[in-house]
């Protein structure tokens, strides 16, 4: 790529920044659109993209391996540092024949909890030493946001040996109290799956495992929780319920009672997360959180998965608390609108009876 190009692009990016855009878009045939808050916004100013730019950049910026899996796969994740303070994490991929481009930034700041407003529970859960904490929620939830604040909370706090297994590496993370290895599937190690065998070779303290969504890793992950060790993963999903069976659906049903077993021993909470538009301006995160006491415990171990919803509505004391509730603090404190709320909730009548209470 021209080096003309590749300040322009740096020119859009760091104007996207300024404009608070969390994600910015090149898609052929459209001008550059940002993602303000909630709102896509288009960058008017500037030019249309056309497919000698966005094969400019794939020249300039893929080696010919990730071209090979780009080729192949018909898109590629990766991480790019224009600078020190300029990281993201771009996804390019093909819409009808043409290549696109979303860039997310990532800031060269790890997040702390206080920093993300997000609830104190969570640094309870980060003084656990062994067990699995499931991240939850749907793209673009900010689940590897908060497994970085997590990951940074025990960084800060105690002295253990975490590795985490990532693809791409997001956060750069600084070691404090904690000794941080990070580990780069295709760079580092050649998949998730290898990565897990060695864990305990590697006598590591703490994991953070980027996903457990395949079934070939999920017995290690349990494995490895139902050990001496803390596993933080995330799963994409809407909410603690959907979060457990999805990783119980990849399984037939004559393997599906050792994972229920191994889960129901080793799982301590899952934390599944929205984002909502923020009163006066920015996002703010809903979280639901589900911990285990004997009820949740048991449920799992039978799978009656079904079941917790309605545990959780009666456990808050227990450091539970469903989604509706999340929202309606949230209402109630007037950083979200009731709108916003109602139109996130999975029982709008419930929402607005708590809401009212």
């Amino acid at each position: 790529m021209q080096s003309n190009q590749s300040l322009l692009i740096k020119d859009i990016l760091i104007e996207g920044i300024k404009m608070g855009a969390s994600d910015l878009h090149f898609s052929v045939g459209n001008k550059p659109v940002l993602r303000v808050n909630s709102d896509l916004v288009s960058l008017e100013d500037r030019e249309i993209i056309v497919s000698e730019f966005m094969e400019g950049l794939i020249d300039s910026w893929l080696s010919p391996e990730q071209k090979e899996i780009l080729q192949k796969n018909r898109e590629i994740i990766f991480t790019y540092d224009f600078d020190k303070e300029l990281r993201f994490k771009i996804n390019i991929f093909y819409q009808k024949g043409y290549l696109s481009a979303t860039f997310r930034h990532i800031p060269s700041q790890v997040p702390t909890i206080d920093s993300l407003g997000l609830t104190p529970i969570l640094k309870t859960l980060m003084a656990l030493k062994k067990g699995l904490i499931i991240i939850a929620g749907p793209f673009g939830s900010g689940r590897s946001t908060t497994a970085a604040a997590m990951i940074e909370e025990i960084n800060s706090t105690r002295k253990e040996y975490i590795i985490t297994v990532e693809n791409p590496i997001e956060y750069i993370f600084t070691n404090n109290k904690s000794i941080i290895e990070q580990r780069e599937v295709g760079k580092d190690t050649q998949s998730f799956e290898e990565a897990l065998r060695y864990f305990q070779e590697e006598d590591g303290d703490v994991l953070f495992l980027e996903n457990m969504g395949d079934p070939k890793v999920v017995p290690l992950v349990l494995e490895i929780a139902n050990g001496n060790s803390l596993v933080i993963s995330t799963v994409s999903a809407d909410s603690a319920s959907s979060a457990i069976s999805s990783i119980l659906d990849n399984f037939t049903s004559l393997d599906q009672e050792r994972i229920r077993d191994l889960l129901s021993n080793s799982l301590r909470a899952v934390v599944c997360q929205k984002i909502l538009p923020k009163v006066g301006g920015g996002v703010i995160s809903a979280q639901e959180i589900m911990t285990l006491n004997d009820a949740i415990k048991s449920i799992i171990a039978k799978g009656n998965i079904a079941q917790i919803n309605d545990v959780m509505q009666i456990s808050r004391k227990e450091g539970m608390i469903s989604f509706n509730q999340s929202l309606a603090d949230l209402v109630q404190a007037r950083k979200i609108t009731r709108e916003d709320a109602l139109e996130e909730a999975s029982d709008r009548k419930s929402l607005e009876n708590i809401i009212n209470s």
